[in-house]
């Protein structure tokens, strides 16, 4: 595979094939709808007792379920937090 590049005063032209441009471009849509779907940080963001409350458990076993990988808990400094919409999604993938 062959690639050439031409540096202009104005411009630089890769040339490639179609397969190699497709390729880029369908990994350039994937990140952008990755970026897109993220969630609103602030407004998604939960404690821990927010978080067993919400999957109807108590605070022991909500621990015990973040120790097996269950549930993912950030750190924020000393403070601890939840994402509401990934508490959500673990519980319909759970269920």
């Amino acid at each position: 595979m062959e690639k050439q590049m031409t540096i202009d005063m104005d411009k630089v032209i890769f040339q490639a094939t179609p397969e190699i441009i497709y390729q880029g471009l369908k990994l350039y849509i994937e990140k952008s709808e990755q970026k897109n779907n993220l969630p609103d940080f602030e407004a998604d963001r939960i404690s821990k007792s927010q978080a067993a409350k919400l999957a109807g458990i108590s605070i022991p076993t909500l621990d015990k379920m973040i120790k097996k990988g269950k549930f993912k808990q950030y750190n924020l400094g000393t403070r601890k937090y939840f994402l509401k919409s990934e508490i959500i999604e673990s519980l319909r993938n759970n269920s």
